[in-house]
């Protein structure tokens, strides 16, 4: 498995900036054509004379561990559409919204407003970035929270798949306004994930609603 010099976290600002991964040197490639893509051990999913995609597992740092990624480029027969990402265990939601959550303070140009959506056991759900990126997250047990399964986005660079990645989120889940109120935090029926996840968010609200009470700006959304 060939380890990657960007980290996790890089690799993800990059994809919530661009709403996909624009420079193939992120992938340590010179271009994302299918020659180049073969050339560097990609596998072909699809039929090339239909939407299909390539992809290949590489390792990424995350904080002081690696993490197994695997890129996807997609095509629609010769042409390129996009790119994303299914995530190996290894990556905690909460985790990787108190990094952008913080780095967005000082970099605001990145903050998108964030819509989450649930099945109806909140066991496995997704966070809509900008109503154009998502993040796909699950719950495997009790003793771990919310991680991240997949970084998909409605960036199509020939204009043919009509939000898909946002789409079948809206289709399949249901919208879930994060409540702060307490009595949510004790419902039963609540796993234990979702529980850490209010919390976490929470949280990160209060600092953020005092550290621009400071600067005397308004709180970002």
């Amino acid at each position: 498995m060939k380890a990657l010099k960007s980290s996790f976290s890089e690799i993800f600002l990059l994809f919530i900036k661009d709403a996909t991964i624009k420079s193939a040197e992120t992938l340590e490639l010179k271009s994302f054509s299918p020659d180049e893509l073969i050339a560097h051990d990609y596998e072909l999913a699809g039929e090339i004379d239909d939407y299909h995609f390539f992809e290949k597992l590489y390792s990424v740092t995350y904080k002081t561990r690696s993490v197994g990624v695997v890129f996807k480029r997609y095509f629609f027969q010769d042409q390129q559409v996009g790119s994303g990402f299914r995530v190996l265990k290894g990556v905690r939601l909460t985790s990787l919204l108190k990094e952008y959550i913080s780095y967005g303070q000082h970099h605001p140009e990145v903050m998108k407003p964030l819509a989450f959506y649930f099945f109806h056991d909140k066991k496995d759900g997704a966070v809509i970035f900008d109503d154009s990126l998502v993040v796909r997250f699950s719950h495997k047990n009790q003793r771990d929270g919310y991680q991240v399964d997949t970084l998909e986005s409605d960036y199509d660079e020939m204009g043919i798949l009509n939000k898909a990645a946002t789409n079948a989120i809206k289709y399949t889940m249901d919208f879930h306004k994060i409540e702060w109120a307490r009595i949510s935090l004790t419902k039963r029926h609540y796993p234990s994930a979702y529980r850490r996840l209010v919390k976490t968010l929470k949280v990160k609200e209060k600092h953020a609603q005092a550290d621009h009470k400071l600067k005397g700006t308004a709180p970002l959304s």
